[in-house]
């Protein structure tokens, strides 16, 4: 043993303890210094939930197209959210919905112009021009009652009026899902803490690096039962296991009491901030959509006997046995994308004890079904509803605030148009078809719709009109997108001189982001190059219940002063010049309508600004003309 230094003397219990504290903080002040520096470099980017939208200096908040990476870790695939926005600043006569669910809500196979949240937020908005009605999707492909948990407090603060919520068909294979391949396992306390942490760059950095470590380790090795290594397979491919999960099953136990958890502690924030909820039920393809795994399990039968059943009875004409079958069937399906009928009853309990406003849209399904069996008539594979499926669900959720009084008690007197009044006039196109059926097309060629091998349906694809060309380019290529495709078919349709196709394209951009001027010009030309005043000024006035800038107010204004509404053209032109004080034309257009309403001094101190701007002499010389007539005219009256 060695022996201590005769002068070496021992550590006060001072310094000891000073130096067992620095022990202590030296590896927090490093991992303090980490979670500094990778702040400063943004690591990880920014993954809020809401952020300025199109650009820094928009007025509007979108849902952040990268907010998907906070629960995609292991695949390459990140669900982009819808293109909604809504005003940063809340106005006082703001009435502000947030939508909150899966594919089905995101409106699946289509763009962002055929949603339930899309026509809900026109319905509403038409029933109630005196507010600002804004209805903002959240949904999202391929996430779970985790991801919309997690969503809940950036929602809050964003002042809600009303959510809705329909959610519940991912609890298996969504992200974080019991049986994903984004799975952290079966205890939701940990998914939950994960969740809180992930908001730390430090922790980021180290999920991403045990990421890659796994994505190294599973190299080569088949994933989520299309076989792996498909440079087409679907989502359902990326992000599922292929293993059968029986009713019942601890898996399945599972996924249900998960999902119980969440959507009762969603719904428990709603409440506790005095926000209503109307959540619908869950609906799906029981009639045409075959299980796709079908094995017996203990007592249970297999999911293919219990359809082959079903088709009996219908063949029989014992329709309410059938539809009992078919949906018994689906939830002996051993592969979940499909929710069962347990889930709908966990959907109904959880919102009765919340006080939520249960939405019953499967009934709805039924009742618009052929002899009451949900199938190919109303949605397209599983469980995605077609365009006329996603008006029906939006009709069912619309009559649910009517109902419950919201946004007012009173809807006497208010422009209720049937749903069938919107889907005979939506923006909507031969091109939105196209690409939904081809979204489809594709879906259906892998798998589990087809069991082996890769998906060749895009490769096998040929195109049979110029809109299936735009479609297959998008899906195929990712160089271009929807709203790019409406614009080239539009162009195109303009050069061929059919208007009203052109126009229809043009319109369809305004379905799909009703809040920028740039979806609008390219339809207002044309309805003014071709002398359409007032449909053009029912296209600007239906557009500034969404978007009330300088100018959807000076062509609002300078329509209605051409039709000859001089005090409703001024009102509208003082709003717009408000925003746009540069403006030459509508300067010009304002001081002509002084003069018109014998408004003589506001005209003059108008056409003042005018010659500011230094316009062309025959234009000053032809507003001086207009203040002569109406002077001449004022002097007569007298």
């Amino acid at each position: 043993m060695k022996a201590r230094p005769a002068d070496a003397e021992p550590l006060s219990r001072g310094r000891r303890a000073l130096f067992t504290a620095g022990l202590v903080l030296l590896p927090i002040l490093i991992l303090a210094g980490l979670e500094a520096g990778l702040r400063v470099f943004r690591y990880g980017g920014n993954l809020s939930l809401f952020v300025s939208a199109p650009d820094a200096d928009s007025p509007y908040y979108g849902v952040n197209r990268e907010v998907g990476r906070r629960y995609f870790r292991l695949t390459s695939f990140n669900p982009s959210p819808r293109k909604d926005l809504f005003l940063k600043i809340k106005p006082a006569n703001g009435f502000r919905v947030f939508v909150l669910g899966e594919s089905s809500a995101a409106g699946f196979p289509y763009g962002n112009n055929v949603t339930f949240p899309r026509i809900l937020n026109r319905r509403l908005a038409d029933a109630f021009p005196e507010r600002r009605v804004e209805v903002v999707n959240t949904a999202m492909t391929a996430i779970t009652s985790y991801t919309l948990l997690d969503f809940m407090d950036e929602i809050l603060e964003q002042q809600p009026d009303a959510l809705v919520v329909y959610a519940g068909h991912n609890e298996f294979y969504g992200a974080l899902g019991a049986a994903s391949m984004e799975s952290l396992g079966r205890n939701g306390n940990v998914v939950r803490a994960w969740l809180k942490l992930r908001r730390f760059r430090t922790f980021l950095l180290v999920r991403d690096a045990a990421g890659l470590v796994r994505k190294a380790a599973a190299a080569g090795r088949p994933s989520g039962g299309s076989g792996g290594g498909d440079a087409m397979e679907t989502e359902m491919s990326r992000i599922a296991d292929d293993k059968p999960i029986p009713l019942g099953s601890p898996v399945y136990e599972s996924a249900k009491k998960h999902f119980r958890r969440n959507l009762g502690d969603i719904l428990s924030k709603a409440k506790a901030a005095g926000i209503p909820v109307f959540i619908g039920d869950l609906v799906s393809n029981g009639r045409d959509q075959a299980p796709f795994i079908s094995e017996a399990s203990g007592s249970l039968p297999a999911a293919g006997d219990v359809f082959r059943e079903a088709r009996g009875l219908e063949a029989a004409g014992r329709f309410e046995a059938a539809r009992a079958a078919y949906l018994r069937a689906k939830d002996l399906d051993g592969l979940r994308f499909r929710a069962s009928e347990e889930f709908n009853a966990v959907i109904r309990e959880e919102a009765a004890l919340a006080g939520a406003s249960l939405v019953e849209i499967k009934a709805a399904f039924e009742q618009a079904s052929p002899n009451g069996l949900v199938g190919f008539s109303l949605m397209h594979e599983h469980l995605h509803p077609n365009i006329d499926g996603y008006f029906l669900m939006a009709d069912a959720f619309f009559n649910a605030m009517r109902e419950k009084g919201v946004p007012a008690a009173d809807w006497t007197g208010r422009d209720i148009r049937p749903s069938s009044w919107y889907r005979a006039r939506w923006g909507f196109t031969a091109l939105d078809s196209a690409s939904a059926a081809l979204i489809v097309h594709h879906l259906r060629g892998g798998w589990p719709f087809r069991k082996n091998g890769p998906n060749t349906v895009l490769e096998n694809f040929r195109p049979a009109s110029k809109e299936d060309s735009i479609a297959l380019d998008i899906l195929k290529n990712g160089t271009s997108t929807l709203e790019q495709g409406h614009i080239a078919l539009g162009d195109a349709f303009l050069k061929a001189g059919r208007v009203e196709a052109a126009f229809r394209e043009y319109e369809a951009l305004v379905y799909t982001v009703p809040n920028l001027d740039l979806f609008y010009e390219p339809g207002l030309k044309i309805l003014l190059d071709s002398g359409q005043y007032e449909r053009g000024l029912t296209f600007m006035e239906e557009g500034l219940a969404f978007n009330e800038s300088a100018f959807m107010w000076k062509w609002a204004g300078q329509l209605r002063l051409a039709l000859g509404n001089t005090a409703g053209g001024i009102a509208a032109c003082e709003k717009a010049l408000a925003g746009s004080p540069g403006d030459g034309q509508l300067v010009y257009n304002l001081s002509r309508a002084y003069y018109n309403a014998s408004r003589i001094g506001e005209g003059d101190a108008m056409a003042g600004r005018f010659r500011s701007l230094k316009p062309d002499p025959a234009l000053l010389a032809e507003l001086e003309a207009v203040r002569k007539a109406a002077a001449a005219a004022g002097k007569k009256r007298q």
